[in-house]
């Protein structure tokens, strides 16, 4: 019946092959699918990412200052122009600007005889 000429000995062979190399195609598909939605993944996670480490690392920095100051002696924060309230609010918006004295810049300089 299966002789070495006869094209229907090699038929069964011929369907687990093209099966094979269908298993390989739907095998890389979903591999390429899988992939792809990892890479959109990992771009979703740096967009969003990003934005929430730099938010932490900043509030950890505030909290750092004001656990500095907090452990300050209060005649130290007065020679800062601070009190124990206005530690939080000078930290997150920084202290009032306050009014420089004006100087007479003129008087520090000897005035120049013109003959």
């Amino acid at each position: 019946m299966f002789q070495k000429g006869n094209s229907v000995s090699s038929f069964p062979f011929e369907i687990e092959r093209q099966a094979r190399i269908e298993r390989s195609l739907a095998r890389g598909a979903c591999v390429r699918g899988v992939m792809h939605a990892f890479a959109h993944g990992l771009r979703v996670l740096r967009l969003r990412g990003i934005p929430l480490v730099r938010d932490l690392a900043t509030k950890w920095v505030l909290r750092r200052a004001m656990r500095e100051l907090h452990r300050l002696d209060d005649r130290t924060l007065a020679d800062i122009g601070l009190t124990r309230g206005e530690i939080e609010s000078a930290v997150r918006h920084g202290l009032p600007t306050r009014k420089l004295p004006e100087h007479n810049w003129d008087s520090l300089w000897p005035q120049q005889r013109t003959a």
